[in-house]
């Protein structure tokens, strides 16, 4: 089939998908058919799509000047994300694989990230291809003893170790968040290892290339932070595989690519991606730091993959400019809404960074806190597309991933970035899991947390089992935490008789499954059950609405998964 006749196909699907949730009348029934759980978008293809180049500068002015005015006249609302499957999450794909929440990665799992090979090591000689002086985290590019190839980066002069543990630490985060990202490390070395290609050029202040010297990499090494010993301490960003196509989008498609054929700022993934920002504080999600690489599949195919770069924002970068580095994270860097605000109250509204402190750990981890974050007030360093169009629910499916962050496995994440300091590593510890309880109380708040609906056999019969994600996460306490259930069933989904809700495991909770009136293998009877976890009577957590398929015989299929805003009972 022809990439144009793909894409027009695709679309048609979608869009029949989107009139019919929109249209039809009452209830949603799930088909009685395998929840998705691969996206076809990394079918291969050919030619390669061509390389894209991210001017900073119109970028920087679109996100932030441009694009809220068009906004600001446009008609758009955001709606529910496209690429959703029954079971409201995200399939795997060229831009989410699921992983931890999905599958009970090991804390090794998490600290091994994308890294499938030995880590970047001290051996043999570094050859020095490339370099870059200046910025924020200067670096070089090199062919490592081992032969391949990695960028290097320093942490700079003003914060110690924070940029380098960032870049790593960020890298394990999101890997086992689901996204691709690149296999960094942080590797220490004395200046002996290193030799200069002779072809190697440098960035110049004005931009111009010019032949890399001495002189350059020790620039690059004054912005370094050492040891006592005198060895050097950088993070390693081993080279991807396949070639490289530049940065991808956060909105809309690129016409080159076949497979791409949902808008970007429609995907759950990039949507949900702002409450995983807003954790690590990683403000600087721009898509400069982003990278499309084409997979070759041989025969002259292939397809694009997606990668997230350049964490090393992330634990509270402070900037030159201190007016700056108090407001990352609570405000773009040309804020018109504060602004406005600002002009119609005189100034008199109170700012998170108007009187902040610097935290225990002084200018190494800033302004990086856990009382000065408010997770549905965050901000990065300009509006990014998909983070804009999120809903509550694309925002809570991300909390339901990063609930299984436990303090083992953020430990395990934070290893490879091999904090020398004991109070910067038990600062990092302490406020990103202060960080990960405030989102999770956030975005639970509205959204079921129950989760991964699953068939068990019991001596009474056949149970549906879902793990509740309050409590895995570490904000409900399984003892405290009740649950109700009610059940609908048959073509007028009449009221079924239910049982009690055991709890099971330390974070499972399992009904028996009641029995649809005349249903058989050859007549399957519809069935839904609402589940709903309360730590009080206040609680007003919509339910966990499981759709299944009763074949008779206690043989049961589940077909989808809704989140409704409350417990009113489907409508036929």
């Amino acid at each position: 089939m022809a990439s144009d006749q793909r894409r027009t196909l695709l679309w048609l699907l979608l869009a029949v998908v989107a009139i019919t949730a929109a249209c039809g009348a009452g209830l949603r029934r799930f088909p009685m058919r395998e929840v998705v759980w691969t996206d076809p978008d990394q079918a291969t293809f050919s030619p390669p799509p061509q390389e894209y180049y991210s001017p900073f500068g119109w970028d920087a002015a679109d996100h932030t000047i441009f694009r809220p005015i068009s906004r600001f006249f446009a008609v758009d609302p955001a709606g529910e994300a496209a690429n959703v499957n029954a079971l409201d999450e995200v399939p795997n794909s060229s831009w989410f694989t699921n992983r931890l929440g999905r599958y009970p990665m090991t804390p090794e799992e998490v600290e091994r990230g994308s890294c499938t090979e030995p880590l970047l090591a001290p051996v043999g000689t570094w050859t020095v291809k490339g370099a870059k002086p200046d910025g924020a985290n200067p670096g070089f590019m090199i062919k490592a003893g081992d032969g391949r190839r990695y960028m290097v980066k320093f942490d700079g002069t003003l914060q110690g170790e924070r940029a380098t543990s960032a870049d790593v630490l960020g890298s394990r985060v999101y890997h086992a968040a689901g996204y691709w990202s690149p296999c960094n490390s942080v590797v220490f070395f004395e200046r002996d290892i290193l030799t200069i290609d002779p072809e190697a050029e440098s960035e110049n202040e004005k931009g111009e290339k010019v032949p890399l010297t001495w002189d350059d990499i020790d620039t690059v090494l004054s912005k370094a932070y050492r040891l006592p010993d005198g060895r050097y301490r950088a993070s390693g960003s081993l080279f991807l595989p396949g070639r490289p196509l530049g940065p991808w989008k956060y909105q809309d498609t690129r016409d080159d690519d076949p497979n791409d054929v949902i808008p970007h700022q429609d995907r759950r993934e990039l949507r949900g991606g702002y409450v995983l920002a807003s954790w690590l504080n990683h403000f600087d999600t721009r898509e400069q730091n982003t990278l499309s690489i084409w997979m070759d599949a041989g025969d002259e195919t292939g397809y694009v993959r997606h990668y997230y770069l350049d964490f090393g924002d992330c634990l509270g970068s402070l900037w030159d400019q201190e007016g700056i580095s108090r407001r990352l994270g609570h405000a773009y860097y040309l804020d018109i809404p504060y602004l406005v605000q600002d002009a119609l109250t005189l100034g008199t509204l109170a700012r998170p960074w108007e009187d902040p402190q610097l935290g225990e750990t002084g200018h190494t981890l800033g302004y990086f806190t856990v009382h000065r974050f408010v997770p549905d007030q965050y901000r990065t360093g300009y509006p990014n597309p998909a983070f804009i169009r999120a809903t509550e629910r694309d925002n809570a499916w991300m909390a339901r991933i990063i609930a299984h962050f436990d303090e083992a496995r953020l430990d395990a994440a934070l290893r490879p970035s091999r904090v020398q300091e004991p109070l910067v590593r038990s600062e990092i510890m302490r406020i990103l899991m202060g960080r990960r309880d405030k989102l999770l109380r956030r975005w639970m708040s509205k959204v079921s947390p129950l989760s991964a609906p699953e068939l068990a056999s019991a001596a009474s019969g056949t149970q549906l089992c879902m793990r509740d994600l309050a409590v895995t996460g570490g904000i409900a306490e399984q003892a405290k935490r009740a649950y109700r259930a009610v059940a609908y069933g048959g073509d007028d989904l009449a009221p079924l008789p239910v049982t009690e809700v055991q709890k099971a495991d330390a974070d499972r909770a399992c009904i028996g499954l009641p029995r649809v009136p005349g249903a058989s293998a050859g007549v399957p009877g519809y069935l839904i059950v609402d589940l709903v976890g309360t730590s009080g009577p206040y609680d007003t957590v919509g339910p966990a609405r499981v759709h299944l398929y009763d074949r008779g015989n206690g043989h049961y299929m589940i077909v989808g998964l809704e989140r409704p805003d409350d417990d009113t009972p489907p409508e036929t």
